[in-house]
């Protein structure tokens, strides 16, 4: 089974979305590929294991949400 999950996210303006991903892009190098769209960011995830792809969308979501706090 392959599970794909994707997160969006969307920010005042596209300076905040830079920011917010490269901020994250250490952490989530080899496991999220990350886009910027305007002043959204996409986080796209895949694994074998529903449990994986769970644990890895619950770490991005957790990292995103400090990274914003900081940045407002």
């Amino acid at each position: 089974m392959n599970i794909r999950i994707t997160v969006t996210a969307e920010y005042d303006n596209h300076e905040e979305a830079e920011i917010v991903m490269k901020a994250l892009e250490p952490e989530n190098e080899s496991y999220v590929y990350s886009e910027i769209q305007g002043s959204m960011v996409r986080f796209h995830m895949e694994s074998d294991s529903i449990s994986t792809a769970l644990n890895t969308a619950d770490d991005l979501i957790f990292s995103e949400m400090i990274v914003e706090s900081m940045i407002r």
